[in-house]
């Protein structure tokens, strides 16, 4: 009976190896197994600042400034095109005509405005950055910074910019040699409310505080639908159970979070509740399991989804590319909340990525 046991033991112990070979691939399997500490990646969702009432005083945002701070992240990620991506869609804005508008127009524009003065194009200004951040000094002169500040601007990427101009003292930010006037005047525009925007209220302010020299952009807004899409997605949302969700007492804290940010104590709150688990839950299923379990014309919703999705792999993936500079630190990740459940989902299939939870470090 004993060599049966035994025998029936071993018999098991060369099938279970076999028995793991067989299992589909997991990416999630590596994780542990890595050298070194897990790379932490912290996504905080937000309104969409641009959205506050007009007296939104940017003040009110010191709290989460600070539990951010103290998260210590090595690199910032923002809800923004990078500039070879809005290069690209100006250069294809006949298929994307208001999207090329929207979201690079500006940029484009202060493009157009530095170019001239650093003598570099978009894809010339990128290169330059990257050469000029490998021999970065340690203690940059004023005239070095407003060099770098414009080379941004000239490169697509603003908030990088505001960054660097942010970090010179007040009476630093001039023209010279490197900022016209003109740009020198819209760099300004920053610090008003007329450019209410999280990427610089949040992220550009954290970065100064933190010493960065730069935020990394990475949204994508390249994906494609079929021509009668936004007809059919018309109709769609002029149904009845769109207004139902807008209705919904469970969903208009959600849909109403940028006006509940009148003070530090409930700005706070707000980001606690956007970024909890269940309130990404009940946004993910309100806004999009709702459009994949009715039928809708043409299956637009189906289609809508999968735009969506696209969308969210893709700044995965610039996050992740972002994530490669730093093995084993901290990325904060600021974006729409929407994206927040999605964000969090994908990541926690990385091979050596920790998802940090939100509101541990909202406390």
């Amino acid at each position: 009976m004993k060599s049966l046991f035994i025998a029936a033991a071993l018999t098991l112990a060369a099938v279970a190896p076999a028995s793991a070979q067989n299992r589909p691939f997991d990416p999630r399997e590596y994780q542990g197994r890595h050298v070194g500490e897990a790379t932490q990646i912290l996504v905080i969702g937000t309104p969409h600042l641009s959205g506050t009432p007009e007296n939104f005083d940017p003040a009110v945002l010191e709290p989460l400034l600070q539990r951010l701070q103290a998260f210590h992240p090595d690199a910032i990620a923002i809800e923004a095109l990078p500039g070879r991506s809005i290069e690209q869609m100006w250069q294809f804005r006949e298929s994307y005509p208001q999207t090329a508008q929207q979201y690079g127009g500006r940029a484009m524009a202060l493009s157009g405005i530095s170019r001239g003065l650093v003598g570099m194009d978009m894809a010339e200004a990128n290169a330059e950055i990257r050469r000029v951040l490998a021999d970065w000094p340690a203690s940059p002169t004023p005239a070095q910074r407003r060099r770098l500040t414009a080379l941004f601007v000239a490169a697509g990427e603003p908030a990088s910019a505001i960054v660097q101009w942010w970090r010179l003292e007040p009476s630093e930010r001039i023209a010279d040699e490197n900022i016209s006037r003109l740009l020198a005047e819209q760099l300004a525009t920053y610090e008003t409310p007329a450019r209410k925007n999280e990427d610089q209220l949040i992220a550009a302010r954290l970065a100064v505080r933190l010493g960065h020299e730069r935020v990394y952009p990475t949204d994508d807004q390249s994906d494609d639908v079929a021509p009668d899409f936004e007809t059919n997605m018309e109709a769609f949302i002029g149904e009845p159970w769109f207004a139902a969700l807008m209705a919904d007492p469970n969903f208009t804290p959600l849909r109403e979070a940028g006006q509940h940010l009148t003070t530090p104590e409930e700005a706070l709150a707000t980001y606690r509740f956007i970024n909890s688990a269940r309130t990404g839950r009940t946004d993910a299923n309100g806004q999009w399991l709702n459009m994949i379990n009715r039928a809708s014309p043409s299956q637009v919703g189906r289609a809508r989804v999968a735009a969506w999705e696209t969308r969210n792999l893709r700044m995965i993936a610039n996050i992740r590319e972002v994530s490669a500079r730093y093995p084993g630190g901290r990325i904060l990740v600021i974006v729409g909340s929407a994206h927040k459940p999605w964000f969090d989902a994908y990541l926690s299939m990385m091979s050596d990525v920790e998802v940090v939870d939100a509101t541990r470090v909202l406390r």
